[in-house]
């Protein structure tokens, strides 16, 4: 009996204890969590493709703005100049009016002057008073008419002098304009830049999560299986990270702006996988120069995905001239993943360089991956590098001017 009261005691404790007690939630994605999300990227891919297209259509618009402004600077231009040659031919027309208006006035007073020889021969020469009478009128009919064209040629003279003014402030309109729409253009092509992200964009984004979504699945996980178990705690694994080139030095260091280090190295310098890990993604420069008519920011870039001592890391490895790996393939420190680049024979296509250097990162979390330390945003990750700058972690120092000779 007392045995019986003993478990029915211990039964109600646990009973009361279980509903005190708060429940753990496991913060562990599935892989149909993970294909949501991928469908949330696709829309939003769409949303970011709308905006691009709205923006490029401003920009052509603003082009064809520029263009017609320009042409009709060159057409201001060439009316300015032609309205100079008028002025100056009606310039000379006047001097000449002038002058024979004076011969005009002249024969007029003469004919006037009852004391004038001229005068008497005026009126001797005449046929009659009313042959006199006429020669007078029409001196002064040509008088009227020289004064009229006079007047005509003063007034067109204002009036071209005023188009000139007209057209070179309309000019000065037309060239801020061009400025107005310039700055626009620039502001635009900066927004298309943010819609793409620096390092990838959405599509690329986009195209890394349905290649780890292929990854998985390859790698046995179904729909709900946790992709920490499934595979990120069975494929990767190493105790350390080692440096991602045989020497080098540093020419920046990280900070919370630059998300890396800068490693001064010759161009065709090899590149290593600074532990096991998988490619989960890499951006081509060329090819997204060619796919997006505008260059990228850090050219060709191999993304990884690591578990060193237990956590999960992201490295990122930018400005590369060549790449021997491809995404999903997994890979063991020492394993020579590219070659660094990044001088100025790459501006081409990467806008984020100008000396050849590899731009290197160590961020925590899977970016761009799945379970519980996954998250795709690359802001989030460039928050996420202050690894780097720690040297019991990247082996480096995080030093302009710092230098080392192996990769261990």
């Amino acid at each position: 009996m007392m045995k019986r009261s003993i478990t029915l005691f211990l039964i109600i404790s646990i009973f009361f204890l279980s509903l005190l007690t708060p429940s753990i939630k496991v913060n562990a994605k599935t892989l149909k969590d993970y294909k949501n999300e991928v469908a949330k990227l696709e829309a939003e891919k769409n949303e970011n493709n709308r905006l691009s297209a709205e923006a490029e259509a401003k920009i052509d618009r603003m082009q064809n703005a520029i263009i017609e402004a320009e042409n009709t600077i060159a057409n201001n231009e060439k009316k300015v100049e032609d309205s100079k040659v008028l002025v100056a031919e009606s310039q000379e027309t006047i001097k000449v009016k002038t002058e024979e208006l004076k011969d005009i006035i002249n024969i007029y007073q003469y004919s006037a002057s009852s004391s004038s020889e001229v005068y008497i021969d005026y009126v001797f020469s005449s046929s009659s008073i009313s042959q006199m009478m006429e020669r007078q009128a029409i001196v002064e009919q040509i008088m009227d008419y020289t004064q009229t064209e006079l007047d005509s040629l003063e007034q067109l003279i204002v009036e071209n002098e005023q188009l000139q003014t007209d057209l070179a402030n309309n000019n000065t309109t037309l060239s801020n304009s061009i400025t107005n729409y310039e700055k626009q253009q620039e502001e635009l092509h900066h927004y298309i830049d943010e819609l793409g992200s620096i390092g990838l964009n959405v599509e690329e984004q986009l195209k890394a999560q349905k290649d780890l979504v292929k990854m998985f699945e390859a790698a046995g996980c179904k729909d709900n299986d946790s992709v920490d178990d499934c595979y990120y705690n069975k494929k990767l694994g190493s105790s350390s990270f080692s440096r991602p080139t045989n020497s080098g030095y540093i020419t920046q260091a990280w900070s919370a702006t630059h998300g890396g280090i800068d490693i001064g190295v010759s161009k065709g310098t090899k590149v290593y996988a600074a532990a096991n890990g998988t490619i989960i993604s890499i951006q081509n420069g060329p090819a997204y120069l060619k796919k997006y008519g505008y260059k990228s920011c850090g050219g060709n870039i191999i993304y990884m995905h690591h578990t060193v001592n237990g956590k999960a890391y992201t490295t990122e490895y930018a400005h590369l001239t060549d790449m021997y790996v491809k995404v999903g393939q997994y890979v063991t420190k020492g394993t020579v993943i590219g070659t660094s680049g990044g001088d100025r024979s790459t501006f081409y296509y990467d806008r984020c360089t100008s000396g050849s250097h590899l731009h290197y990162s160590i961020g925590e979390g899977y970016y761009l991956g799945a379970g519980e330390y996954g998250y795709k945003s690359k802001s989030l990750y460039n928050k996420k590098t202050f690894p780097t700058a720690d040297q019991k972690v990247s082996g480096l120092k995080s030093k302009k001017g710092w230098t080392w000779s192996s990769r261990n």
